[in-house]
């Protein structure tokens, strides 16, 4: 019966995450990005891939961000890239994953493309090392692992904080922690931040060194209120055949219920 069941919660998570998601082709991506820009919006582009376990396939991902670099930085088009670690090799060996770093760096130096290495869960073993002394490249890390990069602090330059899979805060919390990621790091992205940061944002007067990122297809009212702030925000763009991984690290836990939900409604109430 499991088999049964895939499909359904395949569409229906896809159509929760589908205005997220530019689409399945880099082209979708450059045109999603394109758009952004003529609202004077920026955007980190990342390709939707998961499972690589052998070296081809983390060359061929190393390949299209090369080629993803190009084509943002030959169209003038107003992005960075943001790479997944996981996927250019950190899962297969620490060696690989540097050496296809260093071409997608090589490339995005020549056409001034800013790039953010995420550790993707993989721990700070790697990135302080891929971020060494390079120009043009932050940390984009989950705010649960922020902790692990606050000895390299200010010497990170750029970081991305990404809630994902966060616990609601109160006001005080969102106060208190905020606070000490402005302490930690020298300019700071909130990407996806809880509602109660953001309006703690919104309301504190000293706002420097600090950005913030949205989901594609974010309410356009919000952004404007962000944007009144004088707040500098981006938005994610990820685009890829393989969007399950997304979706199941970026739907929010009532979406899972309503998942939840349709499945008993569609499966009859059967579900085993």
């Amino acid at each position: 019966m499991e088999h049964e069941h895939e499909p359904i919660v395949e569409r229906i998570i896809h159509r929760l995450v589908r205005k997220h998601i530019a689409g399945t082709t880099m082209e979708s991506a450059l045109d999603a990005a394109k758009s952004l820009g003529g609202k004077n919006m920026g955007a980190s582009i990342t390709f939707l891939s998961s499972n690589v376990l052998d070296k081809p396939k983390a060359r061929y991902i190393t390949t299209t961000y090369s080629e993803l670099v190009r084509r943002i930085g030959r169209s003038g088009i107003k992005a960075s890239v943001q790479v997944p670690l996981e996927q250019i090799g950190g899962v297969i060996d620490e060696g690989t994953a540097l050496e296809n770093l260093e071409e997608i760096m090589a490339v995005s130096g020549k056409y001034g493309v800013f790039v953010w290495i995420d550790p993707d869960g993989l721990g700070s073993r790697i990135a302080p090392k891929a971020l060494a002394r390079r120009k043009g490249a932050g940390l984009a890390i989950s705010e649960s692992e922020s902790g692990a990069y606050a000895k390299y602090g200010r010497a990170l330059g750029c970081v991305k904080l990404m809630f994902k899979d966060y616990k609601p805060m109160n006001a005080g919390e969102a106060v208190k922690r905020l606070a000490e990621e402005r302490k930690t790091y020298r300019n700071l992205v909130l990407s996806h931040p809880p509602e109660e940061m953001l309006r703690e944002v919104l309301k504190s007067k000293d706002r420097a060194g600090i950005s913030i990122e949205v989901a594609l297809g974010y309410s356009r009212r919000r952004i404007g209120r962000v944007v009144k702030k004088g707040i500098a925000v981006s938005t994610l763009v990820p685009f890829g055949k393989d969007w399950i991984k997304y979706a199941m690290n970026n739907v929010p836990e009532g979406y899972m219920r309503f998942v939840a939900g349709k499945l008993l409604k569609e499966g009859g109430g059967n579900v085993a």
